[in-house]
């Protein structure tokens, strides 16, 4: 004697309310997050020191001809904290333009759309001078990764 089994399709309104009851159960399950506990590590990199790099940027003949070629050099500055890898990398080039030039189009970060690829929104919500002349400068920048999909920074 074969017993058969008979399936039944619910209708849209019950497999609408079986995923919403299936959504609930899986965000409290979770529980809440709290938003402003911090993360459990403190970064993972040791922070940027601005200043001459030092013995940890050298440049080679090859380098050398390569910027006198008019090329960009790349180079990875290895995380001293962590030998098995990871790090800084640099790109040095040598550009034919006074010195302000240059640090006005670096800095100026609120043009930075169409500048570079991909860049949604660039724009400086805080620009502070320090005591010591230096500039702290904090911009908010949105970078489209995906068409539908955004990167805040």
């Amino acid at each position: 004697m074969a017993s058969s089994l008979s399936y039944r399709r619910c209708g849209p309104a019950a497999a609408l309310l079986l995923l919403l009851l299936s959504v609930s159960l899986l965000l409290s399950a979770h529980g809440k997050r709290n938003r402003n506990a911090p993360h459990h590590h403190r970064g993972i990199l040791s922070p940027y020191k601005p200043g001459p790099f030092g013995s940890v940027l050298s440049l080679k003949p090859n380098d050398e001809n390569s910027l006198s070629s008019g090329k960009s050099v790349m180079k990875q500055i290895p995380n001293e904290d962590d030998p098995k890898g990871g790090g800084r990398a640099i790109c040095v080039q040598d550009i034919d333009a006074p010195k302000k030039a240059v640090w006005s189009q670096i800095l100026d970060l609120n043009s930075y759309v169409g500048k570079v690829n991909k860049l949604k929104e660039s724009k400086n919500y805080c620009v502070v001078k320090n005591p010591d002349k230096s500039m702290t400068i904090k911009t908010k920048m949105i970078i489209g990764v995906l068409p539908g999909y955004k990167v805040r920074t």
